[in-house]
C-alpha cells in the first residue's frame, strides 16, 4: 500500500512546505510557475509542474493531508478585484462541487477573471481525495469563501475554523494579514494562538491577552538595521558633490589624518553606502505587506485597484532579494530562481513560513495525536 502523502496545491516557491520541514514533514508540491517550481527543487522540496485545473485528484490517494493557496490576483487590493465580480459564480460553482456535480467549465466561461475559479479547486480536490486533515490561505477578501467551505465540508465530516491571521502575530517581520482555513476529520480544530503582541499604529499600550507575549519584530530589527555602525563625517566634500563631508563606517580605517580634522563628527546610524537616511517608520514597526517587488511602501501608501501609489504618505525603502527574503520569513539565503523579478514576484507570492508552521501544527495535531497524521 502506497503510504499516505500531504499535497501542496499552487505550491509556489515552498512558504507552506518551508513551515512543514520545520515540523518534520514533506510534501508533493503542484505549481505552474516553472520559476517557482525551480526554486522549490533547489530549496530541496518536490514539484510537479501542472496545471491543477486539469488534474484528476484520484491520481494523488491517499493523501494525510491538503494544503492550498490559490491565486490571490483576481482578489487582491493590488489587483482588480474580478474575484468579487465573480463571487456568484465561484459560490454557485463550490457548491455544485460539494453536491457531487462538476461544471466548473460552464461556471469559468461566465468569470470575468479566468484565476477567480481557482479558488474552488482545493475544495474539489478535498472532496475527492478526504484528507484527515485541510489548510487553505488566500487574501484577506476570500475569508466568505473559506467560510462557505467550511459550511459545505461540515456534512462530510469536517471540523473546521476559519479566520484572518496577521503575520506579526507569529514573529514575522511584516504585517500582512491572510485568511485562513483549517479543517480536520479527526477532532475540534482551532487556528493557532499568536506567539507575539499585534502591531497597530495608533495604539501605545498593550492589550490586557498580550501582556505576556514577546513585542513584534521591526523590519530594522529583522534586518540588522538596529546595530549600525556609527560613521566618521569629514570634510572632505570633493569640490562640493559630498554636502557635508564623506562619510565612513568606522568600522574601516579612517580617513587620513590632517590639520583640519578636529572638525570632523561621528553620527550614529548612518551607513556610508546610504544616499537617504532609512525613515523613521522601518525602525518603529514592522515592514508593511510585501507586494513582490523591491519597494517596501511606507504606511499608508499602498498601491489599490490597479493603481499605483501616487501619493506616498511616507517613504519607500528599497531592498535586496535578500532582505525581502527575510521580511517574508524566510531565511536570507532562500534559494529564489530566475530573473530579478521573478524572484520578487515569488517572494511576494509565498505564504510566510512561521505562519505556516504554526497553522499546519494546528490543523493536524488531531490527526497526530490520533496516529493519523
Amino acid at each position: 500500500m502506497i503510504p499516505p502523502r500531504i499535497v501542496d496545491l499552487f505550491a509556489g516557491a515552498g512558504g507552506w512546505e518551508e513551515g512543514l520541514r520545520a515540523l518534520d514533514y514533506t510534501a508533493v508540491g503542484i505549481e505552474l510557475d516553472s520559476l517557482a517550481c525551480a526554486t522549490a527543487r533547489a530549496a530541496g522540496h518536490e514539484r510537479l509542474e501542472a496545471d491543477i485545473a486539469t488534474l484528476d485528484p484520484a491520481g494523488f490517494a491517499p493523501v494525510s493531508g491538503l494544503i492550498g493557496s490559490p491565486p490571490c490576483q483576481a482578489y487582491s487590493i493590488a489587483g482588480k478585484k474580478l474575484g468579487r465580480v465573480d463571487e456568484a459564480e465561484v459560490v454557485a460553482c463550490a457548491k455544485e462541487l460539494a453536491a457531487g456535480e462538476d461544471n466548473r467549465a460552464e461556471r469559468l466561461a461566465a468569470c470575468g477573471d479566468e484565476r477567480s475559479l481557482l479558488t474552488v479547486e482545493p475544495l474539489r480536490w478535498a472532496l475527492v481525495l478526504r484528507p484527515r486533515w485541510i489548510a487553505l490561505e488566500q487574501v484577506p477578501a476570500v475569508l466568505g469563501l473559506w467560510e462557505l467551505f467550511a459550511e459545505l465540508l461540515g456534512p462530510h465530516g469536517y471540523r473546521c475554523d476559519t479566520g484572518i491571521l496577521s503575520a506579526e502575530r507569529y514573529g514575522v517581520p511584516q504585517v500582512r494579514k491572510r485568511a485562513f482555513l483549517v479543517a480536520s476529520l479527526d477532532g475540534e480544530v482551532k487556528l493557532p494562538q499568536p506567539t507575539h503582541r499585534s502591531f497597530h499604529p495608533r495604539r501605545h499600550s498593550v492589550p490586557a491577552a498580550e501582556v505576556d507575549l514577546p513585542e513584534w519584530v521591526s523590519m530594522a530589527e529583522a534586518l540588522g538595521w538596529g546595530e549600525e555602525p556609527a560613521t566618521l563625517r569629514s570634510n572632505h566634500t570633493s569640490s562640493g558633490r559630498i554636502p557635508g563631508g564623506a562619510p565612513r563606517s568606522l568600522d574601516r580605517p579612517s580617513f587620513t589624518l590632517i590639520g583640519s580634522s578636529y572638525t570632523w563628527r561621528i553620527e550614529k546610524g548612518v551607513r556610508e553606502e546610504e544616499v537617504r537616511p532609512r525613515p523613521g517608520w522601518a525602525r518603529r514597526r514592522p515592514a508593511t505587506t510585501v507586494l513582490g517587488e523591491p519597494r517596501i511602501f511606507g504606511p499608508g501608501s499602498w498601491p489599490r485597484n490597479g493603481h499605483p501609489a501616487h501619493k506616498v504618505r511616507r517613504e519607500t525603502v528599497r531592498v535586496t532579494v535578500e532582505q525581502a527574503s527575510v521580511l517574508q520569513g524566510f531565511r536570507h539565503d532562500h534559494p529564489w530562481q530566475g530573473p530579478r523579478t521573478a524572484r520578487f514576484r515569488q517572494i511576494g507570492n509565498a505564504v510566510c513560513p512561521p505562519v505556516a508552521r504554526a497553522v499546519l501544527a494546528e490543523a493536524m495535531r488531531p490527526s497526530v495525536e490520533r496516529g493519523r497524521g
